[in-house]
């Protein structure tokens, strides 16, 4: 049994139905969820739903029974909570006998980083090599299904701002990063624990903004800002602060270059690289 946890979410359900296309079926594929009513889709698609959540720890015996290999999604919410949910999760599956835990982390997991998100995954990975269970941890990079929300201003005003600096990122779609997770479920052997799933180059967000124009039709530009500036300003739109300053900080890291790095991982496992930045600004930008 392969089961994937946070199955409802914009990854986990991805990853679901790359698992479903790559298999050829259901059969063996469950699906752990806080809510099995969201889940109904699955469950008449043959997927096996069960109820698991990762606060109330007594609910993942029976989530986890019978599954040798389990991708764990990583969950969202402040790092402490984070860390908790995850190490629950671990915990639960070592007790019900996971053979292999797939793990979806982050491409910054440096002890200086600024980015929030760089310690959560790198407690969880440091817990899981702890663990016992066999694991493989796929580093994600940034999302491209993020740069819609990153330049939406500029629609209006011509310019977003981003505290990033110059520094350069590589953006892949969670459709894409779903796939390479479920091939490396499905792979009979993996070579080695550790995956970064990059794209094929890195860009910095003034390239970003090039890509973005030259689909929409639209001319804007990007202005890097102060971690602080863009903090306060995401605040004053609604965010809570806590995940104001770490979206803050993940862009903090990105000007320090923490994310520009490029691996051949994704097509390892899926056998041809992730599409290119003008791909996806086409996919996600072509209706502006």
């Amino acid at each position: 049994m392969l089961l994937v946890t946070g199955a409802t979410g914009q990854l986990g359900r991805r990853i679901v139905d790359q698992l479903i296309a790559r298999h050829g079926s259901a059969a063996g594929i469950a699906a752990s969820v806080r809510d099995p009513v969201r889940a109904a889709d699955l469950d008449q698609r043959g997927v096996e739903v069960r109820h698991g959540d990762f606060d109330q720890p007594a609910t993942l015996a029976g989530a986890f029974a019978g599954v040798e290999k389990l991708i764990l999604v990583s969950t969202d919410g402040p790092g402490d909570l984070r860390i908790r949910q995850h190490r629950n999760a671990i915990n639960a599956a070592r007790a019900a006998g996971v053979r292999h835990i797939l793990y979806t982390s982050f491409i910054d997991v440096a002890a200086d980083s600024p980015a929030a998100f760089a310690a959560v995954h790198r407690t969880t990975e440091a817990e899981l090599a702890a663990s016992g269970v066999q694991f493989t941890v796929l580093r994600n990079p940034l999302y491209a299904d993020f740069l819609p929300m990153n330049v939406a201003a500029a629609f209006a005003s011509g310019v977003f701002e981003l505290p990033a600096g110059s520094g350069r990122a590589s953006f892949v779609s969670r459709a894409e990063l779903a796939e390479a997770t479920a091939a490396a479920a499905l792979a009979p052997a993996l070579a080695r624990s550790v995956y970064e799933l990059t794209g094929q180059a890195t860009h910095d967000y003034h390239e970003v903004a090039a890509a973005v124009a030259r689909t929409s039709g639209q001319p804007i530009r990007y202005q890097p800002v102060s971690t602080d500036a863009y903090a306060q300003t995401l605040v004053a739109q609604g965010l809570p602060p806590w995940f104001a300053g770490a979206l803050a900080g993940m862009y903090a890291a990105v000007a320090a270059g923490r994310f520009d790095r490029i691996s051949n991982d994704f097509a390892l496992l899926v056998g041809h690289p992730p599409r290119p930045l003008a791909c996806l600004a086409q996919e996600l930008f072509r209706n502006n």
